[in-house]
């Protein structure tokens, strides 16, 4: 009985955390669903493409916006921990071969990626909400070029876009996300092309961003390097651009719908943490 008591403990304190990082899957694709509503519909009405923070603007302005983003705030925080704990504890096997490491590599940049978007919300939540990350100031790659590398390390974040970009449309094309996803066969059908086309329009915008990083290196001055609003706009100023960004912006619905799938149906293999 008191073996049992154990296991039944750590049971409970691996099931909040489960519990917490499918919470965070579920925010990543209520942002995404914003910003492909509001990309597809730049692309045929006067609006402007957004990215993520833009995204978290609007749920801040609407109604129950600040229970709302108190909840988006605790989700995003979530999903940035586990994605921590997957680049540490290797959840999901990736190991430390070169394919491994890039991998983890990219749950890192992540984990860092929505743990900032987390406290850009909360800044909003204290009534100190900032620009969003296309035109915003600050940020790495601006403190990069004010001591004088950013270059070098634009350069660097391009390369490693174009990579994530791969990933993802290998990822996309080969259906690589079912071996960590338990979908029932009755909804395989169509969940599976849905999470196959968001996961290739989301490397079709880390691909525009690695290009535009990339050819712009040389001239950005601090707090000017773009994001994934850049990259939508730099669509929808393409010859047929407003077919590209209204197929981008169906694809990132997608990728949100992605992300609830993963919320819903991921195998999530929590660690013990005692």
């Amino acid at each position: 009985m008191p073996q049992t008591q154990t296991l039944a403990g750590k049971g409970d304190n691996r099931d909040w955390l489960i519990k917490a990082a499918r919470t965070g899957y579920a925010a990543r694709g209520v942002v995404f669903l914003i910003v492909g509503y509001f990309s597809f519909r730049a692309a045929f009405a006067s609006g402007e493409a957004m990215d993520t923070e833009d995204a978290i603007e609007v749920i801040a302005g609407s109604g129950f916006g600040t229970v709302l983003l108190a909840a988006m705030i605790f989700a995003l925080a979530a999903f940035s921990a586990w994605r921590f704990v997957q680049v540490v504890m290797d959840v999901d096997g990736h190991g430390m071969d070169a394919k491994g490491i890039a991998v983890r590599g990219g749950l890192l940049v992540s984990a860092f990626s929505y743990g900032a978007l987390a406290v850009f919300a909360a800044t909003l939540l204290m009534g100190n909400g900032g620009g969003s990350e296309g035109g915003g100031g600050g940020g790495p790659i601006s403190y990069a070029y004010e001591a004088g590398f950013g270059v070098w390390l634009t350069y660097a974040i391009a390369a490693a876009m174009a990579g994530a970009a791969v990933a993802h449309f290998i990822k996309g094309v080969k259906a690589g996300f079912e071996k960590y996803m338990a979908i029932p066969e009755d909804r395989r059908s169509v969940l599976k092309p849905v999470c196959q086309f968001g996961l290739i329009a989301r490397g079709v915008t880390f691909l525009v961003l690695a290009f535009l990083l990339a050819t712009g290196a040389a001239g950005y001055q601090s707090g000017d390097t773009p994001g994934l609003d850049s990259a939508l706009r730099a669509m929808a100023s393409w010859s047929y651009g407003w077919l590209l960004l209204s197929a981008t912006g169906l694809g990132l619905i997608a990728f949100g719908i992605y992300s609830l799938t993963e919320a819903w149906y991921r195998r999530i293999n929590m660690p013990d943490v005692g």
